[in-house]
């Protein structure tokens, strides 16, 4: 019952933060702190494919700049409405995942992770290749505008927030409802241990596949709402350095719930802060690569787990002292 109450709490101080933001951030400040929280997908994705299945893919960054593109795509050179482009470049980004996890359902998890890292290395270049589709090295500019209905009165960039908003914690939910599901308890069985799975039924290959779309989706919708905050797009933005801290900010968030996606960006975005008052070159990375560093060998399970485990040691000292 306590447990239900702080989480209704806790959604009630989300929604509450999320409509007062727009009334004392500038617009400069509101778009940038929508793009970073848009990022919460990406981080989420990595949480999907990694936390559930197992499955070590270090080239989310891939998959954020294919939602990124297709939304641009399916918006200008298809000439349909954002609203409607946006699901549209979440399906084909998990479309994408489902083909380029292809090599997860032949080779081992660690030998999967460097094919997935070589996607990250080849990505941006590939995507200056094909001008096109992605503008070549100049990138390519949204030119559908996402603008309110006339009888919302809101300016344009705050109706851009909210839609980013509602996107995010719907993606959200549906990713939990996943991971609930009897597809998300079969992930979790083969990657616990896949030839027991398999024994009992789990059919590994759909259940991996559908892993990874998920998880490129999710990524892919992470990309799109950052283009549609801010109408630009370019292949250098999604590089292999993208690709490492989406993978580093889901090991210190947490890998085991979505809470942990959150968290993870948290840091992201604290962390420069941090290395700024360490007073160290490149103090951001350094505080970043320290505290990855510090959880892996501590075996917790990010921010997530020591929260976890500092209540556990909370309730266990209250049972103590009430015998």
């Amino acid at each position: 019952m306590k447990s239900r109450s702080r989480s209704a709490l806790l959604l009630l101080v989300v929604a509450a933060t999320i409509f007062l933001l727009p009334l004392v951030l500038s617009q400069n400040d509101l778009r940038n702190f929508a793009r970073f929280l848009a990022l919460v997908l990406a981080v989420l994705g990595v949480n999907v494919a990694l936390g559930a299945g197992g499955i070590v893919s270090l080239g989310q960054s891939v998959f954020v700049g294919v939602g990124a593109f297709a939304l641009v795509t399916f918006s200008d050179d298809f000439g349909l409405p954002i609203l409607i482009s946006l699901p549209l470049a979440a399906l084909f980004t998990g479309g994408v995942g489902v083909v380029l996890g292809f090599p997860s359902l032949r080779v081992r998890d660690s030998q999967f992770a460097l094919v997935s890292f070589g996607y990250a290395i080849a990505f941006p270049p590939f995507a200056r290749w094909c001008r096109s589709i992605t503008g070549g090295p100049s990138g390519r500019t949204l030119e559908r505008e996402l603008s309110p209905p006339s009888w919302l009165p809101v300016e344009d960039l705050v109706y851009r927030y909210f839609i980013t908003m509602f996107v995010i914690v719907l993606s959200m939910v549906i990713a939990a409802n996943f991971l609930q599901s009897r597809w998300g308890r079969a992930t979790k069985a083969q990657r616990d241990n896949s030839l027991a799975a398999a024994t009992f039924g789990v059919p590994i290959a759909r259940t991996r596949s559908a892993a990874l779309g998920l998880s490129a989706a999710l990524s892919g919708v992470s990309g799109a709402l950052g283009v549609v905050l801010f109408p630009f797009v370019q292949a250098n933005d999604f590089n292999v350095f993208m690709a490492l801290r989406l993978y580093a900010a889901a090991v210190i968030g947490g890998l085991s719930s979505a809470v942990g996606a959150l968290w993870g960006v948290l840091s992201l975005w604290l962390f420069p802060f941090i290395g700024e008052w360490v007073g160290l070159g490149g103090g951001a990375d350094f505080v970043f690569g320290l505290t990855v560093l510090i959880l892996s060998y501590s075996q917790i399970d990010g921010v997530v787990g020591a929260i976890r485990a500092i209540e556990a040691s909370i309730l266990r000292r209250r049972a103590l002292m009430t015998k």
